[in-house]
């Protein structure tokens, strides 16, 4: 009687062990599948969204141009009429008899301007006309532009910031006429490219940073 019940223990022992060393069950290891899963999938999340910011480049990005041997001895883009630069309220929508606008009416602060940078949507043009009017640039790209080529205008605007010219706005346009690829506008000023060239990108965008043109160039 004695023998059976220290074997009964010794056995019943064993399977605690047993459970311990498996996690206390199968509920507690299929929790822990799951919060691996969970892990993964953040992971995976963060990184989209930092690719989408550019903070991760493709391979395509390496091949962009050094923005400071660009020749800007001759102006690029085209003069357009001024329209001035009264503010509406806030949410008001604006008439603009052009788009992308290069000056007019907008919205005032705290609604406009917009943080300088890389846009993965398009910002309302009564926010992107106040970034005008503080000298800055605002670059805008067809929706259906390929990846590699958004690689290049991402490095080519970072390059750009990083050499003094800060007031850079780029941003999809889901509406960009069918005879441009690439828009740059500044205050009064556009330059429109059938295809993507970094040569006139930079030039513009050097020629007209806070610019003299712009109401607010001296504005941050």
């Amino acid at each position: 009687m004695t023998v059976t019940t220290r074997r009964e223990r010794r056995q019943q022992q064993r399977r605690q062990q047993q459970r311990r060393d498996t996690g206390g069950g199968g509920s507690r290891g299929i929790g822990g599948l799951w919060i691996g899963v969970i892990v993964i999938a953040a992971v995976i999340a963060l990184l989209l969204v930092a690719r989408q910011m550019g903070f991760l480049e493709g391979p395509s990005a390496a091949n962009t141009i050094d923005v400071n041997s660009v020749d800007v001895s001759q102006t690029v883009g085209e003069k357009q009429n001024d329209l001035g630069h009264e503010h509406v309220s806030s949410g008001q929508r604006v008439n603009y008899p052009s788009l992308p606008p290069t000056s007019g009416q907008h919205w005032p602060s705290p609604a406009a301007p917009a943080p300088w940078g890389i846009k993965t949507s398009t910002l309302p043009f009564e926010v992107s006309t106040h970034n005008l009017e503080h000298g800055g640039v605002v670059i805008y790209y067809a929706a259906d532009t390929s990846s590699a080529q958004v690689d290049q205008m991402r490095a080519l605007v970072r390059s750009l910031q990083s050499a003094g010219f800060n007031k850079i706005v780029l941003e999809p346009w889901a509406d960009m006429p069918k005879e441009s690829k690439v828009i740059l506008t500044a205050w009064d000023w556009i330059l429109k490219q059938p295809t993507f060239d970094q040569i006139s990108f930079v030039k513009f965008v050097r020629q007209h940073h806070a610019g003299s043109d712009a109401p607010e160039a001296s504005v941050p």
